[in-house]
């Protein structure tokens, strides 16, 4: 019995030895398929679309302080068409296109400590502006309460680093350092804000 076991075994490998000599080319690899993204970021464009809208249809004070070089301070009035030009600078900073989004990820996590869910949009690749984002919303309103946003952009001879923070409904701050090549460094700051009780 043990001899045709064995004869049978010996009788498998080689069919199979002599049927992978025929043709050792490897099968053809499946057409690749293109899925669709299914993931959806947190839609920060949305947001800010509709504070910028509420801006400039509830006829709030608007103003801005401006600080250059951490010096020199400057407030002054300012008109919805001046703060619309200055929010565009946000909706610039979208991450959400099809050729973006893939170097992005995604973290999203509670904080206890400000009862808020962070929704965290993050990059290694150095070449991209926005390198992250971070949105914070109220865990019992779901309403955001800040979005953070670093971007950063290496020319020639400088390097900018841009900090935009928004806060629903009541302002925002755009701060920008420029550092030379040279070792010199300039400095705006830029807040601008409205419906301040």
């Amino acid at each position: 019995m043990k001899k045709i076991v064995f004869a049978v075994f010996i009788l498998m490998i080689i069919t199979l030895s002599c049927k992978s000599n025929k043709d050792n080319t490897p099968p053809p690899a499946p057409a690749e398929e293109k899925t669709a993204d299914t993931s959806t970021f947190y839609d920060i464009k949305g947001f800010l679309q509709n504070e910028i809208k509420d801006v400039t249809t509830t006829p709030y004070f608007l103003y801005t302080i401006t600080t250059q070089d951490e010096k020199k301070r400057d407030s002054a009035h300012v008109t919805t068409t001046t703060f619309v030009q200055l929010a565009q600078e946000f909706l610039a900073q979208d991450i959400t296109s099809k050729e973006l989004k893939p170097f992005y990820k995604e973290d999203i996590f509670r904080d206890l400590s400000t009862k808020s869910v962070t929704f965290s949009y993050s990059t290694k690749n150095k070449d991209l502006d926005v390198q992250d984002i971070e949105v914070l919303v109220d865990e019992e309103t779901n309403k955001v309460n800040f979005i953070f946003i670093r971007s950063q952009r290496v020319t020639s001879d400088s390097t900018i680093i841009t900090q935009f923070n928004w806060k629903r409904g009541k302002n925002f701050l755009i701060n920008r350092a420029v550092l030379k090549s040279d070792g010199s460094k300039h400095s705006t700051q830029q807040f601008v804000s409205w419906n301040n009780d």
